[in-house]
């Protein structure tokens, strides 16, 4: 409570006291006759006033209103020193006009003129000498203290200090006790219901659609912390997809998910590769041509199916929307890169997409993306470790090969030792086996086989100047035929039911310093050849080449191994003993094709092997039957011409340069591959025959 409420109680409770009370009101006594009565206390023998002097109190009243006024403002501003402390009047006693002496005689004068007879009595009393000090009347303590006295000489005590905050803090708890919270009776709060805030108090001013809205969006928020821990958890991507369609069904309620992406970084087509809630078809894919695959991998955002349908589209892709049932499509994207696409079909409750939704699919197609990305490391990483794992064990299962292939000393066994590792490791079911014949030194002969019966063992022979021969003897591979059946030569040899019995025609040849010494055809596999596979076989045959080639010479002791030019050295001299006697020349030209292992290196063994079978075809093809033809290295080709001269080998040196430039281009594409051709002429250009065999062995 403050000072001014103290001073209005205090009034009010004086007011009070006069108003009860049963004697009739008297006029109370003005302030300077009850000055003048306590100055003639205190001044017994000082004569101030020789007669009494009576003032009515109706002239003064005036004056006795604004004194009193002005002191009651001035004792009810006081501070209070111990902030409880109330005045109370009733102590101060009541003065009468006998008090200050008989001014009856003055009393018309004052009726006359009150203000300057007021006037001259003050300054009357101001000039009149005083003996004695000034005495503080008894009014009582607390009058004292509140009253200010400026015209006294001594200083005024000091007041205590008030702290107004602890003032403050008092009242507002008298206040507080005063008036007890109550509950609001206007927005009761239920029982046994929940609320957003306060139980008690009304202190929510937002709409309770805006509250539900705000916690849709903190349990989206919430799901995707949930999500996040599946998704990121993922190492595989069929663990991947079915985390991340399940997590969208659950907290989105479409009916339908359809994912559209490709687990290949080199392969651009998305396809579908998870659906849910739908049978997906192998007509949903999106290549980079498409509009929408376009769209989505440049957008950054969900973009709703219906923006699509509405355009002109494609009808592939409308019917591919139409079909999955899509209602929005979501980006899976992680900075720059986009890996696919999430179709969105209608919600379960039959309502729109919403802003939160939108906003928690877009958050779970970015969340995807970047799993998408560490699930596609993790997997190359995982590839390429099974990869060196293969190859490590194809090294040891080779060198160990290797290791004992080299102890064998006979042709059955060394056949028996390559046949045993084809099957275990290549997993073969029918094969032969065909090494090169060293009685006619030109055809390649059936040295075993599980597929061809005894009896037509000798029918399945290859010639050396067969298109099948040209085309595998130039270096090692896996050769398959892929229209086998169709091959004039192999018709040839086989019946119709033989060829319908083979499932393929595959040939490795078995190739030692550059000649074929022999191959093996497979007729059926247990399945299919990998690329690890085929580098198995190759290394397992390129191995047990020089082996075989071995055994061949020390099984023959005329083999052609032990002088590779035996065959062209046969022909030369029998060219030579004929152009003697018959005064004729004959000519010998080699064709070589110039950086075999650079060639092999850029273009693949595949294509230098079709490059250089053509190029033995084109020069068979413009030989006479009585030329001779011969391959003597890797890309090394010999033609001898009978009975032509320099002049007429050049002719056809240009015709099958002619010829060979067409099919060149289609063969190696952009790659410009070269070859060298040699010639020397007999008589013209030498009679010896080593003159020949140096510059084929030399070239």
């Amino acid at each position: 409570m403050g000072l001014l409420d103290r001073a209005e109680e205090i009034n009010k409770t004086s007011e009070a006291k006069v108003s009860s009370s049963p004697t009739p009101k008297k006029e109370s006594p003005s302030l300077l006759k009850k000055a003048e009565h306590f100055r003639e206390e205190e001044l017994p023998n000082h004569q101030s006033l020789a007669e009494p002097v009576t003032v009515s109190d109706s002239d003064s009243d005036w004056l006795e209103d604004a004194i009193s006024d002005t002191l009651a403002t001035e004792i009810g501003d006081l501070p209070n020193p111990d902030g409880e402390e109330e005045f109370d009047l009733s102590d101060i006693p009541e003065l009468t006009d006998s008090d200050f002496g008989d001014l009856s005689e003055s009393h018309d004068d004052w009726k006359e003129n009150p203000v300057s007879n007021l006037e001259d009595d003050l300054d009357s009393i101001h000039d009149e000498t005083n003996p004695y000090e000034p005495v503080e009347p008894d009014l009582g303590d607390d009058l004292v203290e509140r009253d200010y006295h400026d015209d006294l000489l001594e200083a005024d005590a000091p007041l205590p200090e008030v702290n107004l905050f602890d003032e403050w803090e008092n009242e507002a708890k008298k206040e507080a006790a005063k008036q007890p919270l109550r509950q609001s009776k206007e927005d009761p709060a239920p029982i046994g219901e929940e609320v957003l805030f306060d139980d008690e108090s009304d202190f929510g001013t937002a709409p309770m659609s805006y509250h539900l809205a705000s916690k849709k969006r903190i349990e989206n928020y919430q799901a995707i912390f949930e999500i996040t821990k599946e998704i990121a958890s993922s190492k595989e991507f069929s663990d991947f997809f079915d985390n991340l369609v399940y997590s969208l069904i659950g907290q989105v309620g479409c009916q339908s998910v359809v994912i559209l992406t490709s687990t290949n970084p080199k392969n651009l087509k998305w396809e579908a590769i998870a659906a849910q809630g739908i049978q997906s078809k192998d007509s949903w894919y999106l290549t980079p041509g498409d509009e929408i695959y376009a769209r989505i991998s440049d957008s950054e955002t969900v973009i709703y199916a219906g923006e699509f349908k509405s355009s002109r589209l494609p009808n592939r892709e409308l019917n591919l929307l139409k079909e999955m049932e899509s209602e929005i499509l979501v980006p899976i994207r992680h900075g720059d890169k986009c890996f696919g696409v999430l179709s969105l079909g209608k919600l379960i409750n039959g309502e729109e997409y919403i802003t939160d939704d939108l906003e928690f699919a877009k958050i779970v197609g970015d969340i995807a993306g970047s799993v998408f990305e560490r699930v596609s490391e993790f997997e190359a990483i995982n590839d390429e470790l099974v990869h060196a794992k293969e190859v490590i064990e194809i090294n040891e299962s080779v060198l160990q090969f290797a290791r004992d292939f080299s102890k064998v000393r006979k042709m059955d066994e060394a056949y028996d030792f390559l046949i045993d590792n084809i099957k275990n490791k290549l997993g073969v079911k029918q094969f032969s086996f065909l090494v090169l014949d060293s009685e006619t030194r030109s055809d390649y002969i059936v040295f075993g086989s599980n597929f061809i019966l005894p009896e037509r063992t000798k029918d399945f022979r290859l010639s050396k100047d067969s298109d099948i021969i040209g085309m595998v003897s130039n270096v090692s591979g896996v050769y398959k035929l892929e229209n086998f059946r169709e091959d004039s030569e192999l018709k040839s040899i086989f019946t119709n039911d033989e060829l319908g019995i083979m499932s393929e025609f595959t040939i490795l040849p078995i190739i030692n310093l550059n000649w074929l010494v022999g191959m093996v055809i497979i007729h059926s596999t247990g399945s299919a050849w990998t690329d690890t596979t085929r580098d198995v076989a190759v290394s397992l045959l390129e191995t047990s080449a020089p082996v075989f080639a071995n055994l061949l010479i020390l099984q023959e002791k005329e083999a052609l191994f032990r002088n590779p030019f035996n065959p062209l050295e046969s022909r030369i001299l029998l060219e030579i003993e004929k152009a003697s006697t018959l005064k004729a020349s004959f000519t010998v030209s080699l064709f070589k094709i110039q950086n075999v292992s650079r060639m092999i290196h850029l273009v693949g063994t595949g294509t230098f092997a079709r490059y250089a079978d053509t190029l033995r075809k084109t020069m068979m093809d413009h030989i006479s039957e009585l030329d001779f033809f011969t391959r003597v290295g890797q890309g090394k080709f010999v033609l001898v011409l009978h009975g032509k001269d320099k002049e007429e080998t050049d002719v056809v040196i240009k015709k099958i340069k002619s010829s060979f430039a067409k099919k060149e281009e289609a063969i190696i594409g952009n790659f410009r591959a070269s070859y060298r051709v040699l010639t020397l002429a007999y008589p013209h250009d030498t009679k010896d025959k080593n003159q020949f065999l140096e510059m084929v062995e030399e070239a």
